[in-house]
């Protein structure tokens, strides 16, 4: 037997229900915004030109849509979640075991009979999340009483009414009607009194004309309405991310200045580069190797150490610093595994940087400059919560 547990459909249609009351919420924003706008508009002008569209767009998807699309994808996962809950809830119901044999609170006797098991918020103040834990009512045969134990054997205490008016602990009485179950309390010290009733009858709940249309529609069955939503969020997205870049090249102007001032040499023309400014420091027949195309591009290059009196380290020093002081203001560097020396034959590698972050990788560390960082870059992650102008300004939607 299932305490918690129900059957799917209810899951479905709890979670239905609650998109559909957040959403006629929304809605109200979004008439009331579209009824402003209209008596805003110039004269002459309609809501239906399409310089408003984009305006609307931001606005419904702020307002509902972007909730709805997220409800959307989420459904069957919350759902899942929500009876995972429930049957752990059982679950712990059924394993659930008392410690010890309690004795009965009234009487003092043992053999009590356990004829509820519930999960309960032990603390007075707990918050829905909290664990709970499972409290046992027992029916003593002897005295025809119940009493109430936690499962480690702790006796659950009532917290006492307390009077308003003293603060001494209230009496209760309790009467029954086929209406409504009624709780007299009564302060022995002052003689306060008043009562709190519960009807026991179910009150019928008012038809909603409208529930199972706005259901359908909200819950985005129409393939057709669903895929327009979808589209507008990845247009705000992609706008989002092309304001961030707009953002961050206009912050960092210095840095792409310099990627454009940077030399990007063909391999044939690495050549004619280096081999002159070597000669001139008595290296000779520099030549390069076949090129290793990749994701990057390396291509190994050897020269001839024409000075005898240059030992191996001061070569390989003299040579690394030409290199690299003649590739500076291009794509071009030497590799970290440096050059090799052997009998004055020396060679090494060069690899080309190419994409735009690279570049920009490069002239940073190369010129040793400092990217701005600006509270208004947008994350991927926040980026479909809102669009950015390419003045810069945010559009929340």
């Amino acid at each position: 037997m299932y305490t918690y547990l129900k059957e799917r459909q209810y899951y479905e249609n709890l979670y239905d229900r609650h998109t559909v009351e957040y959403a006629r919420r929304g809605d109200v924003h979004y008439d009331k915004f579209l009824g402003d706008l209209k008596s805003e508009l110039p004269e002459g002008e309609t809501i239906e030109l399409p310089r408003y569209a984009i305006i609307m767009n931001a606005f419904y998807m702020q307002a509902l849509g972007s909730e709805l699309l997220d409800r959307y994808e989420n459904r069957d996962k919350c759902i899942d979640d929500w009876i995972a809950r429930d049957e752990a809830k059982d679950l712990q119901i059924a394993n659930a075991r008392l410690t010890k044999e309690p004795d009965c609170r009234h009487c003092g006797k043992q053999g009590l009979r356990i004829i509820d098991k519930s999960l309960m918020h032990r603390k007075e103040n707990s918050n829905y999340n909290d664990p709970e834990n499972i409290l046992f009512t027992l029916h003593c045969p002897s005295c025809d009483k119940n009493s109430a134990f936690w499962d480690d054997g702790t006796t659950w205490v009532i917290k006492p009414t307390l009077c308003p008016k003293c603060n001494a602990k209230m009496t209760h009485k309790t009467t029954s009607s086929k209406k409504a179950l009624t709780f007299i309390y009564t302060c022995p010290s002052c003689q306060h009194k008043y009562t709190e009733k519960i009807d026991s009858i179910e009150k019928k709940t008012e038809l909603d004309p409208d529930y199972e249309k706005d259901c359908a529609h909200y819950r985005l069955d129409d393939e057709r309405f669903r895929h327009h939503l979808f589209e507008i969020r990845r247009g705000f997205t992609e706008m989002a991310e092309l304001g961030k870049k707009w953002k961050e090249k206009e912050d960092n102007k210095h840095i792409y200045d310099a990627v454009k001032e940077i030399k990007k040499p063909k391999i044939a023309e690495l050549v004619p580069l280096l081999s002159p400014v070597l000669e001139k420091a008595d290296y000779i027949e520099f030549h390069l190797d076949k090129p290793e195309m990749g994701r990057d591009v390396y291509v190994g290059f050897s020269c001839l150490d024409n000075k005898s009196s240059r030992d191996d380290y001061d070569s390989r020093k003299t040579l690394k610093k030409l290199v690299d002081s003649t590739l500076n203001d291009t794509n071009w560097r030497l590799m970290s595994d440096g050059i090799s020396y052997r009998l004055g034959y020396l060679s090494g590698r060069i690899r080309a940087f190419e994409g735009e972050e690279e570049l920009k990788a490069l002239v940073i560390k190369s010129r040793k400059l400092t990217p701005k960082q600006t509270s208004s870059t947008v994350t991927t992650d926040n980026a479909d919560k809102f669009m950015i102008a390419p003045d810069g300004s945010k559009i929340m939607y």
